[in-house]
């Protein structure tokens, strides 16, 4: 079980590692698709330098975040209604499979108002680098109403509620 303390979700913001084009393409280069030519390589590297142009870094005790608003051509919603986009990790890369360590992390990045969902993509789209994570997320409530109201059980209720049903799922 993971554990974590108040400091780890404790975020300064930090000036954004910065790239040059230039730097970008060797890099680029050597994990592109065998058909990518020269100029679709470079185009793609001058697009991830606008990227972090764009982006602000946040660093914690424990873990490190990305964040930057999308570009109208990157997702499908309404002009009112663009996403922000967090990358996080934590900093020594391990796994970070706490649903509420991201809750915290988001909340600590963007505030408690904000909603925001994991995307688990088409295998033909799956980004798996450094077990880091993707969050997408929006000011006021995203548009899937199936949690109107908060639901938070103590562990000891939940699970004499899940005793009562025969269930044996566990509450932490």
């Amino acid at each position: 079980m993971e554990v974590y303390t108040d400091k780890d979700f404790i975020f300064e913001e930090v000036p954004m590692p910065r790239r040059s084009v230039e730097q970008m393409i060797p890099l680029i280069k050597k994990n592109a698709p065998t058909d990518w030519d020269d100029a679709r390589i470079r185009e793609n590297a001058e697009v991830l330098a606008q990227e972090d142009a764009e982006s602000k870094c946040y660093l914690s005790p424990m873990f490190q975040v990305v964040r930057r608003v999308l570009w109208d051509e990157q997702h499908g919603f309404a002009q009112d209604n663009t996403p922000t986009y967090l990358s996080f990790k934590r900093i020594d890369r391990e796994p970070l499979g706490d649903w509420r360590a991201k809750q915290r992390i988001k909340n600590a990045v963007l505030g408690d108002h904000w909603e925001g969902i994991e995307l688990y993509p088409a295998e033909e789209r799956l980004v798996d680098t450094s077990n880091q994570y993707h969050m997408f997320a929006w000011e006021g409530i995203f548009p899937i109403y199936l949690f109107n109201s908060r639901e938070v059980y103590s562990k000891e209720y939940a699970e004499e509620l899940n005793q009562e049903l025969g269930m044996k799922t566990k509450q932490r």
